[in-house]
């Protein structure tokens, strides 16, 4: 499919050229910031269960109680932003920089993607140089020279055991990296229990730069994926492994968006492997695991992945799985909004992590997700909030129930 097609509405692909170009970015029916969904767009019928969208849903909106924080009302300035009919303020940098990238109001308009606008937007801001949330530059600068959202010395990486070459590559990302080597080290040795030929670019690794494209500044990230598909193409994997949604999103989505063409390699997150290898047999869980949870859906995996994590879970001996009202496709967010919202409006994604957390501890004891950032953002809110919550990872939860200890990895873990 061509990426410059605009007929076939693919507008993760579409440029900011082409974001400018179209006229009928959103029709106003407020499915975005209403209850209910635009498609079928009916009056006189009921839509489908299917199409049928919780109550709350935007975040921003949650947070902020204005319509203008929602995707409807975004999309209202990025028209006009796109026209220069309105300059660009600080109020407008706001409105658009606390979007949380969850992409809920793709799910209710899936014809007109809002989030993608919001993104397209971002990159019109970042483009005229106008001044962003001042997190950011650290992070850009980071990114750009450290390799890392931390802005620390490679030598701080966790690496896995892993060869430098070989079918696969596993991706760990900066958070599993830096914050959670605990998650690195048991996948990669889950994989190499199930026999797979798995390599890692061990000190080579760098950041994704999901950031600078959630923030708008396609430059830098255009830089960083560029020099990371070609350290892929040197280990001669065909199939990459993430273990992280943000990077999954990343690589699967912004890569092809930021070359223009797809990519040599195919791009799976961890969930999918795992639950590929239990159903062949390849790996089987057995050592009872007695305990009731609930599962997190993180924003960048509930569309297309969300069956895979739960048949893991299903795999488990012993576990018992419980729903948390918003899950699948209508999950809600952790609070870290794409890295943007934890780090440049911090009371914002506090209260959205709470409501979160608030609503895995009605359903369970235990939450568990696969990513690392939502892992993170649970743990920090449910120790800040004094809940008795406890978090866990799905492939340290495997891993309990594959019997592979973690105990040698536990402590950096506990201190970050």
């Amino acid at each position: 499919m061509a990426y410059n097609d605009r007929e076939t509405l693919v507008q993760e692909k579409w440029t900011l050229d082409q974001f400018k170009e179209w006229q009928d970015i959103c029709i106003n029916c407020g499915a975005c910031a209403a209850h209910g969904p635009i498609i079928p767009h009916n009056n006189e019928e009921l839509p489908p269960p299917n199409w049928s969208s919780p109550e709350h849903k935007c975040p921003s909106l949650e947070y902020y109680k204005f319509k203008t924080f929602a995707g409807q009302g975004r999309l209202a300035l990025a028209v006009n932003l796109f026209q220069d009919k309105i300059q660009v303020t600080d109020s407008l940098t706001n409105i658009m920089y606390t979007c949380a990238s969850c992409g809920i109001c793709n799910e209710i308009c899936p014809a007109y993607k809002p989030m993608q606008v919001i993104l397209a937007a971002k990159e019109d801001i970042c483009s005229r140089g106008k001044q962003l949330p001042e997190p950011l530059l650290e992070l850009f600068e980071n990114m750009d020279t450290a390799g890392n959202l931390f802005g620390l010395d490679k030598r701080a990486r966790a690496v896995p055991k892993l060869p430098e070459t070989g079918e696969y590559l596993y991706f760990t990302g900066c958070y599993t990296s830096y914050l959670l080597p605990q998650i690195g080290y048991v996948n990669a040795e889950i994989l190499k229990q199930a026999g797979m030929d798995v390599c890692h670019l061990g000190e080579n690794e760098t950041c994704c730069g999901e950031v600078a494209r959630q923030a708008g500044n396609t430059e830098l990230f255009r830089k960083i994926a560029l020099s990371n598909i070609e350290k892929v193409k040197k280990t001669g994997a065909d199939k990459i492994i993430v273990s992280c949604a943000h990077c999954y999103k990343t690589w699967k989505e912004a890569y092809p968006w930021a070359m223009q063409e797809e990519l040599p390699f195919e791009v799976l997150h961890i969930t999918e492997v795992l639950s590929e290898l239990i159903r062949q047999g390849k790996l089987t869980p057995e050592i009872p695991v007695e305990r009731n949870i609930t599962y997190h859906d993180p924003c960048f995996l509930r569309s297309q992945v969300n069956e895979q994590p739960r048949k893991i879970l299903e795999s488990i001996p012993g576990l018992c799985l419980t729903e948390m009202e918003r899950n699948g496709r209508w999950s809600y967010c952790c609070g870290s909004g794409a890295k943007i919202a934890l780090n440049c409006y911090p009371d914002y994604a506090a209260e959205t992590g709470r409501v979160r957390a608030e609503e895995a501890a009605k359903a369970a004891a235990e939450v568990v997700t696969a990513c690392p950032v939502c892992y993170n953002q649970l743990r920090f809110t449910a120790k800040a909030e004094g809940m008795d919550l406890r978090v866990n990872d799905i492939s340290l939860l495997l891993a309990e129930s594959l019997g592979i200890s973690q105990e040698m990895y536990a402590q950096r873990e506990d201190e970050s």
